[in-house]
């Protein structure tokens, strides 16, 4: 059944004679088209894709069978506001992404009953097809590329934003896409922060050096985190790097169709949690990446839904110490009735720059 079927099939569950699709991600999914500004009305024998002059020749090229384009001059919002004027029945939208300013345009132009949906579009992103992870093995090949080039260009004395510039570079270079997100480049004491951002701090020998950036295929995300030490490593950072390299290692042995996301993640905490780190293990072991870096399933404590096969996810135990440092190990994975398998390939064992 194609996207828009079961789509279909879960508007008539919801009693949903049409559905506004507003979240770029999910057009793109059911429709084909890779524009930024577009929005999709699909009824229970169209779906209209409603883009602007400057995207006709790419939407016509671009969309799915069954998918119709309209090019209008004005917003996308009027546009729909138009088409959904006269209709009957209930018309879904989806309550997570609509601004309430678009909610109430469209409820002062639309005679129909509104009906706010949650993840109806979400809920199939969730399970890959072979051709979406195929192109997120290419996307995790681009990563491991692109750590295997800069590992060997790093230098003490380099700025965290030069080394991030360099890593977007060459992450350009091999995809079809920008970068899927800003590239995390924290150096020393910084690599305590989880999301630090780039800044001009110099990268000095003995510096833990935390890399996670991600390439993107045909708009569909990889996610790569390697932690490495600048010069040779102390006995403290050895200790940390080879905990967290531990975790990530049980969790990736454990985890499997069936197991529940909480389950997933204590893999990998209840051995952070042994060693005498847990409270610096503060973020969830994992997410669901595809179209976007972070959607569904959450390999968190507050998930206790099984994983399924096809779904695709991150696996990235931590240890942040403030004042000090910290280490992340973030593989990509995919998830199958006998275990889950490797998209990223980039080396793991901890490597001493220039040493």
């Amino acid at each position: 059944m194609t996207r828009l079927g079961k789509l279909r099939e879960q508007m008539e569950h919801k009693n949903l004679a049409w559905m506004f699709v507003s979240n770029i991600f999910n057009v793109r999914y059911l429709s084909g088209f890779s524009g930024c500004t577009a929005g999709l009305v699909v009824g229970p024998k169209e779906a209209n894709l409603i883009t602007d002059f400057r995207y006709e020749e790419q939407a016509a090229k671009e969309a799915y069978p069954g998918v119709r384009v309209v090019i209008d001059k004005r917003d996308v919002l009027a546009a729909t506001c138009e088409m959904l004027s006269a209709v009957e029945g209930k018309v879904g939208f989806e309550g997570q992404t609509l601004a309430y300013t678009a909610f109430e345009k469209l409820a002062g132009a639309v005679r129909a009953d509104l009906v706010p949906t949650q993840e109806l579009v979400e809920g199939q992103r969730k399970i890959k097809d072979q051709n979406e992870i195929a192109s997120m093995h290419k996307a995790a090949q681009v990563a491991d590329a692109v750590f295997g080039e800069i590992r060997l260009e790093i230098k003490p004395g380099m700025s965290e934003t030069d080394l991030a510039a360099r890593i977007d570079f060459l992450l350009r270079r091999r995809s079809t896409d920008v970068p899927p997100f800003k590239t995390i480049v924290a150096s020393g004491e910084r690599a305590s922060l989880p999301h630090a951002q780039p800044t001009d701090k110099k990268i000095a020998k003995g510096d833990l050096l935390t890399l996670d950036f991600g390439g993107s295929i045909d708009g569909y995300c990889s996610d790569l985190t390697r932690t490495v030490v600048v010069g040779k490593a102390s006995s403290k950072q050895r200790e940390v790097y080879q905990i967290v390299l531990d975790a990530n290692l049980k969790a990736l042995a454990g985890i499997k169709a069936g197991t529940r996301g909480n389950e997933a993640d204590t893999l990998a905490r209840q051995h952070i949690e042994a060693k005498g780190y847990g409270e610096r293990f503060g973020h969830s072991l994992g997410h669901g990446v595809g179209l976007e870096v972070h959607e569904e399933p959450r390999l968190s404590q507050k998930n206790a839904e099984p994983l399924e096969p096809g779904m695709v996810a991150t696996v990235e135990p931590g240890i942040y110490i403030p004042g000090w440092g910290g280490v992340r190990i973030e593989d990509l994975v995919v998830i199958e009735d006998q275990g889950c398998r490797l998209l990223s390939a980039a080396p793991k064992e901890l490597i001493e720059i220039g040493e």
